[in-house]
């Protein structure tokens, strides 16, 4: 019986530092040096709160697929997301609306104040 539990014992364990090493947001690096194109990281608006996704840039236009399959955090999440990868200085957020059948890119000149507000609480402007 001291052996099974014994050997339970160490399956948690095992288990436990698995679960450790798990990473965070697999969709953003880990960074030795900053991606070439960049952090691109998707805003919209949910019920009244700002949710999130992010993905490495590129020089294309996400794919509708591309963005509804992002992992989604909050505002505060992605902050901390982006401080423990070291990518605070190296995204940029782009508005999109989900609420209807297709992804749509809002006009960044009519929401500059929003994209302003939204780089600074993730952590872009201090």
């Amino acid at each position: 019986m001291k052996k099974i539990i014994v050997l339970l014992l160490c399956m948690l364990t095992l288990f436990a530092f698995s679960a450790c090493s798990t990473p965070i947001y697999p969709g953003l690096p880990d960074i030795s040096e900053k991606p070439m194109k960049g952090i691109e990281i998707y805003c919209w608006q949910d019920g009244g709160e700002w949710k999130c996704g992010g993905t490495v840039g590129t020089n294309r236009m996400k794919t509708d697929w591309e963005i509804r399959a992002l992992q989604v955090v909050t505002i505060p999440e992605m902050k901390r997301i982006l401080e423990q990868k070291g990518l605070t200085d190296c995204f940029s957020v782009r508005l999109v609306d989900l609420s209807g059948d297709e992804v749509v890119y809002l006009d960044v000149a009519e929401n500059l104040t929003q994209i302003a507000t939204l780089e600074m609480q993730l952590g872009s402007i201090d």
